[in-house]
């Protein structure tokens, strides 16, 4: 049957935090150096409060990655943007669930009348910065040099949809 999504909630904290934790330790997907405790999950789902956000289940229901949309910036006036965030299982890359998450949340977008969708990743993801080339995102500003990783300089790459 394959992937299929769900509301993200409580039920998949756990879960999502330890992909989310992968990234910490492994590459570039994550901005932070130290993992997040579990409570952590409270702060996406805030985050996500008033947005499309889901968890990405197999057929067993285990969970193989999430995503939700934000606000990119408090003021009302940029209600019309949003930023995206999203984290798969390193599992489940390249089988189209990372498609099949980002379809859904910019037909959400869509639907709310959001223009536009920003997405910040970097530039030691080359992954992550095709997957987005490949979904329609322009490159629409870089910050250079301004993240330090694994004892390696990055830029933060902004990238946007018009939707």
């Amino acid at each position: 049957m394959g992937t299929f999504l769900e509301p993200l909630a409580e039920g998949h904290g756990r879960a999502c935090i330890d992909i989310y934790n992968h990234y910490v330790d492994h590459g570039f997907a994550s901005f932070r150096e130290a993992q997040l405790p579990y409570a952590a999950f409270d702060r996406f789902l805030a985050m996500a409060h008033g947005y499309p956000a889901y968890a990405c289940l197999g057929d067993d229901r285990a969970v193989e990655g999430f995503g939700f949309l934000h606000a990119w910036h408090p003021s009302e006036c940029f209600h019309r943007t949003a930023e995206a965030t999203y984290f798969l299982h390193p599992d489940a890359t390249r089988r189209g669930v990372g498609t099949l998450l980002l379809t859904r949340l910019l037909e959400d977008a869509a639907a709310r009348k959001i223009q536009r969708v920003l997405a910040s990743i970097s530039s030691r993801n080359a992954e992550s910065l095709a997957f987005h080339l490949k979904h329609g995102f322009a490159e629409c500003g870089r910050f250079p040099r301004i993240g330090h990783k694994h004892g390696q300089d990055f830029d933060v790459v902004w990238m946007i949809k018009r939707l």
